[in-house]
């Protein structure tokens, strides 16, 4: 079918809407018509795109652009601001056939549409400051809204979710699964969680599971099923109950070390002060000398235990201050100066790194780094590196760092990396398998992750997450 050209200028001259002839820029030509009693004018000379706020300029800039003799026509719905006073036009762009190819845009200044469009704009803000995701979704599963906390929590653009079937938010197996409970329901009325809340599993663009609650409603437009799914991360309630179960337990263990401390330090020390006596008389009997030493250094070890116990048990106080983690890292390399004084091992750091401002407790991250490099240090063979480098990062929507130790030792088997946190769990043939165990409980404390990944042929790279911002004050974990 044959396109019918575009009407000339002078058809609209009559017309009861503001109508507005622009140049390819955005600068109004000519003002051909406004809408009787319109308080809001334009005029010759003004710049149109200025006057769409800048959330919505983009899009409308881009469609704008897009604009060609084979599709000459932008119909849209659009915010404008007169100084303080912002109000909706529909707007409908058309492109002229004169010899400059202006283009003319029709604002009609509609009340009802006014107001319609207002009330949508009022709901889509509510829906985008809410802080769980909110999604809705028709018969077949297809999403059909997203707000933004949706899109933040799950890690996909807005844009990417709509159109795509709810399911992409599922691991399997309800992945494969869901729409037969969604038809089931159509057809049945039985709901298995529509109207009820409960937690599930749902899975992030990244490929993380993720715990949420789950709280799905229906209704009906214009005949046809609707579902909403108020969805509410949980991750963070789950690694709280995690850390008040561990807690309980850690003041359990307190209590009882408490509990021994009076008697179990006395026998230690008379167990001590007796060998020391024991070894004067053994000074011209060498092997029973060196039998004493070796339970003075058993009871040493046993002594020791008992310190990292009490320590591992004890609350965790944090006094947090903005400091730039390299500082912290440096202090301790150099600290451990005795530690790698038999090897060649060099500290290489990434050029980002001395951008790493952060709140934190410095006496505790102290710790965490002197037990990392002190690991990292016996793990390297006579010669080696240990890499640190830095990324900015997002935790609990919140901004965070992410700082990788990576050092080219013998490495880990990867069951020793899922386990190398654990309390008592060591790959060293001394150890109390305490240390790192009290790492991760100070980057717990921060709101932090810490993990251990093996590198092949050989090393191994901790990671840990820090939020930038102190999450709590003196916090006590």
């Amino acid at each position: 079918m044959e396109q019918q050209p575009t009407p000339p200028v002078e058809a609209f001259r009559s017309l009861k809407v503001s109508l507005l002839i622009c140049r390819s820029d955005g600068t109004v030509d000519e003002v051909l018509s406004r809408q009787s009693g319109d308080e809001l004018t334009f005029s010759a000379g003004q710049h149109f795109f200025g006057l769409i706020p800048e959330d919505d300029r983009e899009d409308f800039i881009e469609a704008w652009n897009n604009l060609t003799a084979t599709s000459p026509d932008l119909d849209t719905a659009l915010r404008f601001s007169f100084g303080e006073l912002q109000t909706w036009f529909r707007v409908r762009v058309s492109l002229l056939n004169d010899e400059r190819r202006r283009v003319i845009l029709m604002l009609p200044a509609d009340a009802s549409i006014r107001r319609e469009l207002e009330q949508t704009a009022h709901w889509r803000a509510v829906l985008d400051t809410a802080v769980d995701a909110i999604i809705t979704i028709d018969s077949q599963g297809t999403i059909l809204t997203v707000n933004v906390a949706a899109s933040e929590m799950f890690g996909y653009p807005v844009d990417a979710l709509l159109n795509q079937n709810i399911s992409i938010l599922m691991p399997e197996p309800y992945r494969s699964e869901h729409n037969g409970y969604l038809q089931e329901y159509i057809r049945t009325g039985k709901a298995a969680i529509v109207g009820i809340g409960r937690k599930v599993t749902a899975i992030c663009s990244d490929g993380t599971e993720l715990p949420v609650h789950l709280a799905v409603s229906a209704f009906d437009v214009n005949g046809q099923k609707r579902f909403t799914g108020i969805i509410r991360d949980l991750s963070e309630l789950d690694s709280v109950q995690q850390q008040l179960l561990q807690s309980e337990r850690l003041a359990a263990i307190g209590q009882m070390v408490t509990g021994l401390a009076h008697e179990s330090r006395n026998a230690l020390q008379r167990a001590q002060a007796h060998l020391d006596m024991l070894s004067l008389d053994l000074e011209e009997m060498p092997e029973q000398l060196d039998l004493a030493q070796r339970s003075k250094h058993a009871l040493q070890d046993l002594h020791r235990l008992y310190e990292e116990v009490k320590g591992y048990a004890a609350p965790i106080q944090l006094e947090y201050r903005p400091v730039r983690l390299t500082t912290i890292w440096r202090k301790v390399w150099a600290h451990l100066e005795s530690e790698r004084a038999e090897k060649q091992i060099n500290l290489k750091e990434t050029p980002e790194c001395d951008e790493l401002q952060v709140e934190v407790d410095i006496h505790r991250m102290e710790q965490v780094f002197r037990n990392i490099m002190e690991n990292s240090i016996h793990a390297c063979s006579e010669k080696g590196c240990i890499t640190i480098s830095y990324a900015p990062d997002r935790l609990h929507r919140v901004d965070a760092v992410r700082i990788n130790i990576q050092d080219d030792g013998h490495g880990l088997t990867t069951e020793a990396a899922q386990h190398l946190f654990d309390p008592f769990f060591t790959t060293k043939q001394k150890g109390t398998g305490l240390g790192l165990a009290i790492v991760e409980r100070i980057i717990l404390a921060h709101g932090g992750m810490i993990s251990a990944t093996a590198l092949q042929p050989h090393g191994t790279i901790i990671s840990i997450v820090l939020p930038s911002k102190a999450i709590s004050r003196n916090g006590v974990r």
